[in-house]
């Protein structure tokens, strides 16, 4: 893989030069073990990637490292916005690799994505969308 150059997915998230990922959501909602709604998430993603509240800028960058290179699927629109998925590979500080899933809105009015999801994809999730690419 060394000196290959990797292309933009055809279907890359729009606006994913601009996408926005606040520590307000990752850092204190999805890698909060304390965190009523996120806590969940947090133990997944530190116990399959080694990811945690204390090093959730290196997920911030994975995320947006990873996403100009994968398809973006348009799941609603709505009033409030569009609303995407992007499966992303993520490889985690323990070495391990995990499909992860990331939910974006483009929000009416705006021209940038902002992170809404974000969690490790169950080995039967995985199967599933590999399934249905075809793959």
């Amino acid at each position: 893989m060394a000196g290959e150059s990797k292309q933009v997915h055809p279907n890359a998230l729009p606006g994913f030069l601009k996408a926005v990922v606040t520590p307000e959501k990752l850092r204190d909602h999805y890698l909060n073990p304390m965190s009523a709604r996120g806590k969940h998430k947090a133990l997944v993603i530190k116990s399959a990637l080694g990811f945690d509240q204390s090093n959730w800028e290196l997920l911030k960058e994975a995320i947006l490292d990873t996403l100009p290179y994968h398809e973006a699927v348009c799941r609603k629109q709505t009033e409030y916005g569009s609303e995407y998925t992007v499966m992303l590979p993520i490889t985690g500080p323990n070495g391990q690799t995990q499909e992860v899933l990331t939910g974006w809105i483009i929000e009416v009015a705006t021209d940038y994505p902002r992170l809404t999801i974000a969690r490790v994809v169950t080995e039967k999730e995985a199967g599933y969308v590999k399934y249905q690419k075809g793959s």
